[in-house]
């Protein structure tokens, strides 16, 4: 008899975001006039809990959700009684406040130990479920650090379950396709993609949901090992609100304007974009800097301005040198400040001006991924970003590579950039195992100690990631935008990282930095970062790494994986892509073709199809073309969307598109908002109209 513990969250509604609920001074974001509601895909993995119970027939069986937060996080464990669980947790504490994913997987995790000692009297049958990530940050980090932290196996993307011989059967989604897999071990954790099957509450679950006492704990009661703001392995230094004129959200209702518009995008000049692909901050080392008091490059604006006037009063005491600050000369700058900064700031930031080393040391790396004989385009953005990283540090690019028969993909990290390659293969890496991979990179990782190391925000790169860094007690940043050395003096922290991210589903911006890490570690977007040009005269070094892998750290059965041989091309300067809307196969590839094919004869430029993961699961194309934060994210000059709804995953999969266009027959549809221009129309009416424009432009 299995038992189940669902995850749950409870979340501002994003979609109610306006203006008024940031802080005009501080940017940040004021929660309380946002209102609460349970995490959708977390509503989700109550489903998906439900129906692997009753897959297996198991009458008996529990279903416990869990939830850390305030104590108003009651209400979304009610909102699960009232569906399907048969009791909840609430882990509440003051002490639990503040934390990152890491600070936040924790305590969860010895929550589980605890539901299992007292409520499932020890048995280890049982799976923990939840959705694939929460709105309000939109990580994917906690489950997989859950997993990591109580050493189970750990299926990511699920969306669906079968059960067959006494054991579930998982379909998942991969990179460039989808896979069925089966535990070989209990228990195991299962984050949920997409399972649109909902539970309605019913009269009488309800009142009892209401009537029934909630269990309960604070931190004393788990003892969890890294909790709230000192437990945690990062730090938001900056929240605020993304640039008012990203998307113009215009709506256009005559189809030739529209024809002229996507022809006028195609022309647009790339450079803008590639500016604000890669920061190209210019960091220089303190040793290196013209003045030996320059601290023009600390992570805020405000803080440069104060170094500025202490750097000042420095020179007026006559201090030529850092070397040269001692108690005196800080006494003499304490007075000086007197009463334009506290003198216990004074103090540290002083301390900040003595050290002029790099707070960490080691390497830029980027962990690789590939798809068969394939390095994924995201690895090649990657290396582009770590040369400059590596660049202004004075560092080496170093590129991990494990997989089966791998050896010979060597070359291309070479040509992207690279100046070391650790390789490591093993016929046991022939599939992408999360506990294997995890093990062997890790080990790596470990061994060689590189300050930074990023990953693809791929569905890959988001299960490794968290397991990897939770492993090696490392902070994670998540779907970074921007990455950018900086200094913060006043924590005597020279050349760090500063990782920026969207959260609340893009409507706002956070800059984090790690710390109480040996290592930064980040996942990156796909998209944002601009690849070097190809040099295939570039060589490096080859460091072979051996991988003590057996059969044991393998802890999924792998039973069908279909990858598609499309070879869809979602790097090109176009992408038009069709969604559910279309409503049949046959709209799909006539309207798509056409005006693909009509684009790429008269705009001279690159354009392939694309689609939502609706339009993928109605049958309409392959996965691979699959378009959004569970398939491929992507980043062309232009990008067309014909009856696609913009729910929040696809629109984060496209956000780095330079012009989006949007044709769609609700005029309530998300997307409309998410858009630089739109037509509120039928896509069978729109689209032969746009081709015939667009081919008679070239006639013309």
């Amino acid at each position: 008899m299995s038992n189940y513990i669902v995850l749950v969250k409870q979340v501002p509604d994003v979609s109610q975001i306006t203006d008024n609920v940031f802080n005009p001074e501080t940017g940040t974001l004021i929660r309380s006039k946002l209102t609460n509601v349970i995490n959708e895909l977390d509503t989700q993995a109550l489903a998906f809990a439900q129906l692997m119970k009753s897959l297996s027939n198991d009458k008996d069986s529990r279903v416990v959700a869990l939830t850390m937060g305030p104590p108003s996080a009651a209400e979304v464990l009610r909102y699960s009684l009232a569906r399907c669980c048969d009791s909840a947790v609430l882990l509440t504490d003051r002490k639990l406040g503040g934390a990152d994913t890491w600070a936040t997987g924790n305590p969860l995790a010895f929550a589980v130990r605890k539901i299992v000692a007292e409520m499932f009297d020890g048995s280890e049958d049982y799976y923990i479920l939840s959705g694939m990530q929460s709105v309000d940050g939109d990580t994917a980090q906690v489950p997989p650090q859950v997993a990591q932290e109580l050493s189970l196996p750990c299926i990511t993307y699920a969306t669906e379950a079968s059960y067959k011989d006494g054991h579930f059967e998982i379909t998942r989604i991969i990179s460039g396709g989808s896979q069925i897999v089966s535990p070989k071990v209990k228990p195991a954790v299962i984050t949920v993609a997409k399972y649109e099957y909902p539970l309605f509450a019913t009269f009488a679950r309800t009142r009892k949901a209401n009537k029934v006492e909630l269990i309960e704990w604070g931190a004393d009661d788990i003892n969890a090992t890294g909790i709230g703001v000192h437990g945690s392995k990062t730090q938001v230094t900056r929240v605020f609100p993304p640039g008012k004129t990203n998307r113009k959200c215009k709506e256009i209702t005559d189809i030739k304007e529209f024809a002229e518009l996507i022809i006028e995008s195609s022309k647009a000049d790339d450079a803008a974009k590639a500016a604000d692909q890669q920061s190209g901050d210019g960091y220089i080392l303190p040793l290196e800097r013209e003045t030996p008091f320059d601290r023009s490059f600390e992570s805020l604006e405000k803080d440069s301005q104060t170094c500025a006037q202490i750097a000042e009063k420095l020179m007026e005491a006559g201090v030529n040198s850092p070397d040269e600050i001692d108690d005196e000369k800080t006494e003499a700058v304490v007075k000086l400040m007197e009463g334009q900064l506290h003198e216990n700031t004074v103090r540290e930031l002083l301390k900040g001006f003595a050290n002029m080393k790099p707070y960490y040391d080691g390497d830029v790396w980027v962990t690789a991924e590939h798809d068969g004989p394939k390095i994924h385009s995201s690895t090649f953005e990657l290396i582009g970003k770590a040369r400059e990283l590596a660049d202004s540090l004075h560092k080496k690019v170093g590129v991990v590579l494990a997989g089966s028969d791998v050896a010979e993909l060597t070359d291309s990290l070479f040509h992207a950039g690279a100046d070391i390659v650790y390789l490591a293969q093993d016929k046991l890496l022939e599939e992408f195992q999360p506990s294997a991979y995890r093990k062997v990179i890790a080990g790596i990782i470990e061994q060689y100690k590189p300050q930074i190391v990023l990953y693809a925000a791929t569905p890959r790169g988001r299960t490794l990631a968290p397991m990897i860094a939770y492993g090696l007690d490392c902070g994670l940043t998540a779907d970074c935008t921007s990455l950018d050395i900086r200094d913060v003096t006043k924590k005597q922290e020279n050349a760090i990282l500063m990782q920026t991210r969207p959260a609340l589903g893009g409507n706002i911006m956070a800059t984090i930095y790690t710390k109480n890490s040996t290592c930064q570690m980040v996942t990156v977007r796909p998209g944002v970062m601009k690849a070097l040009e190809i040099d295939k005269a570039r060589k490096g070094e080859l460091v072979d790494c051996p991988t003590k892998l057996t059969e044991e750290d393998l802890n999924l059965n792998i039973i069908k994986t279909e990858r598609s041989t499309a070879g869809a091309k979602l790097e090109s300067e176009a992408i038009v892509t069709g969604g559910k809307g279309l409503q049949s196969q046959d709209n799909y590839l006539r309207l798509l073709d056409g005006l693909t094919e009509a684009m790429r004869h008269t705009l001279d430029i690159t354009v392939e199809k694309g689609a939502s993961r609706a339009a993928v699961e109605q049958g309409f194309i392959d996965r691979a073309y699959q378009v959004g934060q569970t398939g491929t994210s992507v980043g062309p000059k232009i990008y067309i969307a014909l009856g696609v709804s913009g729910a929040i995953q696809h629109m984060i999969g496209v956000a780095n598109t330079e012009t989006i266009f949007a044709v769609n027959i609700d005029p309530e549809a998300p997307i409309l908002k998410q858009c630089d221009y739109y037509m509120i129309d039928g896509v069978e009416k729109v689209v032969p109209e746009l081709i015939k424009y667009i081919k008679e432009a070239k006639q013309n």
